[in-house]
């Protein structure tokens, strides 16, 4: 099979979340190298686990409960399939609620899932120290979530809600330094309520800002219209 169906979805869910035995693992990995596809899901799944626990504000555990969680910690046997129960009886919905209960109950601390593929960009600015986000609200309506880290120069960007355009446009998002040059970087869509990941490419400078603009298809060298968000990073 070189397309992932409902099955291979499934598990591609699974293994984003480290949700399968050493058997199916193998066996589904041997299946991403001959579909694409597949392989873009499993990034896709493991990127929407790592921003369901960005949803929230982090809250601090109390010293109790981060004592009882490390406990349990050292208490229990660990295992590769977190999430109990044959794959295939695990919707997806759940596979990626389990992961985000995980980072609910730690408490705002941070849950590394052991992949055996390259973590995403999403997951690298995420586990870095200096990691940081910031949400802005768009002109026009909609959100978007800025998140990046200076140590390792790179950035990504949560959109949420924007307003669907023509065929003939797209969103582009730009490096803006200090002194207001614009680096053109990722182009994207957006439909209505539809919440989506864009991993900017190159390296962010600190003190870069982001913006976005609203392009010709295929972007642009330079910002044509005016920003619908900036957002600072400095």
């Amino acid at each position: 099979m070189t397309e992932p169906g409902d099955d291979l979805t499934a598990r591609a869910a699974a293994y984003a979340v480290g949700a399968l035995t050493d058997a199916e693992r193998r066996e589904l990995e041997q299946e991403l190298r001959r579909s694409p596809r597949l392989a873009t899901e499993v990034d896709e799944f493991a990127e929407t686990a790592a921003m369901l626990g960005l949803a929230v504000e982090p809250v601090a555990p109390t010293p109790s409960l981060r004592a009882s969680i490390l406990d349990a910690v050292d208490a229990t046997p660990q295992r590769s399939n977190v999430v109990r129960g044959p794959w295939f009886r695990r919707p997806v919905a759940a596979v990626l609620g389990a992961a985000a209960a995980i980072v609910l109950i730690a408490g705002g601390a941070t849950v590394a899932l052991q992949l055996t593929r390259e973590p995403s960009v999403v997951e690298q600015i995420t586990a870095a120290a200096d990691y940081e986000r910031v949400v802005g609200d768009v002109y026009g309506g909609g959100s978007v979530t800025a998140m990046w880290s200076d140590s390792l120069g790179r950035a990504a960007i949560l959109v949420d809600d924007l307003a669907e355009l023509p065929a003939d446009r797209v969103y582009q998002a730009w490096f803006i330094d200090e002194a207001g040059h614009a680096e053109p970087n990722a182009t994207f869509g957006a439909s209505g309520s539809q919440t989506l990941t864009v991993s900017l490419t190159g390296e962010m400078d600190a003190g870069d800002a982001i913006g976005i603009t609203i392009e010709p298809a295929g972007g642009s060298e330079q910002p044509t219209t005016t920003p619908i968000v900036v957002i600072p990073t400095a």
